[in-house]
């Protein structure tokens, strides 16, 4: 009695699948357009440069138990200008993982410089410009906190 059952099931499912892969709305190939480029002699012109305007940013405020000192000095020397970001220190001294540094330059150009694990008077140098660089400090807490303690525009002294 199983066997016939079997059979007739098997048949039927067999059925319904040929059936149903045969009436599926096949939807209709439209054709692509082909673009045609024609080609004409152009002057070139110049294209300005990329600038970015250098604006202070907004900061967090740290808890004073996790609060430190940062200090962002410029060289004067115009062959070499560099801004150096020293950490000083404070109550969350123990507590920060990581400082990083971001200088952005007017050209929209950015430097980067990190320092694990900082202590009181470790620095991170960067290139500046002769002008007006924005200079980005990041502190990373061993909580996974991070807090932006510096963000402004600092030019070049004259």
């Amino acid at each position: 009695m199983k066997e016939p059952f079997l059979l007739l099931f098997s048949l039927m499912l067999l059925l319904s699948i040929l059936i149903a892969g045969c009436t599926q709305n096949s939807s209709p190939v439209t054709p692509v357009p082909t673009a045609t480029v024609a080609t004409t002699l152009q002057t070139q012109t110049a294209v300005p440069p990329q600038t970015c305007t250098p604006a202070p940013g907004p900061t967090q405020i740290v808890p004073p138990y996790e609060s430190v000192s940062v200090t962002v000095d410029r060289n004067t020397i115009t062959e070499n200008p560099t801004i150096a970001v020293t950490f000083n220190g404070g109550q969350g001294n123990g507590m920060v993982e990581q400082m990083n540094v971001t200088v952005i330059h007017p050209d929209c150009t950015t430097e980067q410089g990190a320092r694990n694990n900082p202590s009181m008077g470790d620095t991170v140098t960067l290139m500046g410009t002769t002008t007006t660089d924005q200079v980005i400090v990041v502190m990373t807490m061993t909580s996974g906190d991070q807090y932006t303690v510096i963000n402004n525009a600092y030019p070049f002294p004259r």
